[in-house]
């Protein structure tokens, strides 16, 4: 953050000095002033802490919006990119169908300046996600977005209605949205005995080569498609104490 605010006000200082208005710009005095902040993982639970979570999130959900309530639980359960959910379109959601596949110019992978990965992200939504999908449509179905804006519906919604809903569980600085993607990874791994490559790929991370859409569909789909179902049930239990763990790694529907 001040490294921005640093170009910023260098412009300014520039700007002010080609207008007669100042003499110095004296951003460049500050180089080696201002430390690096150290780099570490985002903040988050682990399995073991899941059923407290889910049973703090359940304190609060019936005194936000549901908006918030269904970004909350849809974070929960599909574990995208806290961006890739928030500015979700809704011509991406095919409820009819049940069909969710992200443009792959909005994942990360896509967004590189070099060899972009043109991959489209099917996001796998369990059932108790479709159900969520279509309680929201109800509320901001005319919209672009499933999140829009509240003081302008043409953009989409940020991650502060997650952080707040953190603040108000007392999860601030423990857990994160990108927590989320972590938190999944352990349950779906330790709890559910599934294959890292799996996970990774519902994760949408690069694992080293480039995977072409011929080679996603023909590997993986199915897997994933029961794995999620089998992670949202996971869920539907943490908050009890009383889940069943098992090794489904090779199960497909």
């Amino acid at each position: 953050m001040a490294k921005r605010q640093g170009q910023v006000c260098g412009q300014i200082f520039r700007f002010a000095i080609a207008e007669g208005k100042a003499e110095t710009d004296p951003v460049p005095s500050l180089r080696g002033a201002l430390k690096a902040t150290a780099k570490g993982h985002h903040a988050a639970i682990t399995p073991d802490d899941l059923p407290k979570f889910i049973r703090a999130f359940e304190k609060i959900e019936g005194r936000i919006f549901v908006p918030t309530k269904v970004m909350f639980r849809l974070m929960m359960l599909t574990f995208v990119r806290t961006s890739e959910l928030t500015e979700t379109p809704w011509s991406e959601i095919d409820l009819e169908n049940e069909s969710w596949v992200i443009d792959w110019h909005r994942m990360k992978m896509g967004k590189k300046k070099v060899n972009p990965r043109k991959v489209n992200h099917h996001v796998f939504l369990p059932r108790q996600g479709w159900e969520l999908l279509r309680e929201l449509h109800a509320i901001t179905g005319n919209n672009k977005y499933l999140f829009p804006n509240q003081r302008d519906h043409e953009k989409p919604a940020t991650n502060f209605g997650i952080l707040a809903a953190l603040k108000r569980m007392g999860y601030a600085g423990k857990m994160t949205g990108h927590g989320f993607r972590s938190l999944a990874m352990g349950v779906i791994k330790e709890r559910l005995g599934y294959r890292h490559e799996v996970v990774d790929r519902q994760l949408s991370h690069a694992l080293g080569d480039t995977y072409g859409e011929a080679y996603d569909r023909a590997l993986f789909l199915d897997e994933r498609k029961v794995m999620m179902q089998q992670y949202a049930d996971y869920l539907d239990t943490a908050a009890s104490g009383k889940v069943i763990a098992g090794r489904f790694g090779r199960r497909a529907a």
